[in-house]
């Protein structure tokens, strides 16, 4: 993204979780925070991209997840000028965010608008990570009764929004997300390259969520081309920024091969 480059990038982001209706007033979700879809954000406007963030309901939003007063601060100045700090860097950027939010939150309602953003403008990356309902139930009309001794809930399976991609942008760098929970690396990795696969995907950023809640949140960036390494990034280091500077620069040696030393 140099100086001399004809256009901004432009970036699709996705986060948060699902939503989906039981009957009038309970829904079935997710633990999904979309706090590092926010990071991932935040990290390609400082990049200089512009951005469509896409995003769940109940989603944390970027800059907007660190814009509260700590009610319990013994430093009020120290936190008045974070908070400044941030406003200064919401500024700086807020012309290049745009903010799709979910009306619904179904499954349904994220297809249509990322179709359609997709479909509106050249975009150069994707970085789906939404956590997509895998099952829906039929919802019913009303509210059930609170009074059941029982509530059995059947699901039926929903589209992988992932796979249709390609045909929405097929010049897209597409980044899928594959979460897990108590496996190996090595069941990890393996199903983050079959993601990779069935998904046509770029790369597949994988990690754990037993990790996530200890608070170790590593992700591994698994990437179609076989022939490159998988690369962690540990907690240690700011891995929305560490992804967004690998993926950024993997695109442009894409388009622009002869750019740039060949990949590792």
């Amino acid at each position: 993204m140099g100086q001399g480059s004809a256009r901004l990038i432009n970036v699709v982001v996705t986060g948060g979780g699902t939503i989906a209706p039981i009957d009038d007033v309970r829904v079935i979700t997710n633990t999904s925070t979309g706090r590092l879809s926010s990071r991932i954000t935040e990290a390609c406007l400082e990049a200089g991209a512009r951005v469509w963030h896409i995003h769940a309901p109940s989603a944390e939003l970027p800059f907007l997840r660190e814009a509260r007063f700590d009610l319990e601060t013994t430093n009020e100045a120290a936190e008045a000028a974070r908070l400044k700090a941030l406003l200064g860097r919401w500024r700086a950027v807020r012309d290049r965010l745009h903010l799709v939010p979910l009306e619904k939150g179904n499954v349904a309602d994220y297809a249509a608008n990322l179709e359609r953003v997709l479909r509106s403008r050249p975009i150069d990356v994707a970085f789906l990570a939404m956590a997509v309902a895998d099952f829906e139930p039929v919802p019913i009309e009303g509210k059930l009764s609170s009074g059941l001794r029982r509530l059995r809930v059947d699901g039926q399976p929903t589209p992988k929004v992932i796979q249709s991609v390609r045909d929405w942008s097929p010049g897209s760098f597409l980044v899928g997300f594959k979460l897990l929970s108590g496996v190996s690396t090595a069941e990890l990795i393996a199903t983050a390259r079959e993601a990779c696969r069935v998904n046509h995907a770029d790369l597949t950023v994988a990690n754990d969520q037993e990790a996530v809640r200890a608070g170790r949140h590593a992700i591994h960036l698994v990437w179609a081309d076989d022939a490159r390494a998988v690369e962690t990034l540990d907690p240690d280091q700011d891995i929305a920024r560490g992804l967004v500077e690998r993926v950024l620069a993997a695109r442009t040696r894409a388009v622009h091969p002869l750019d740039g030393p060949p990949l590792p």
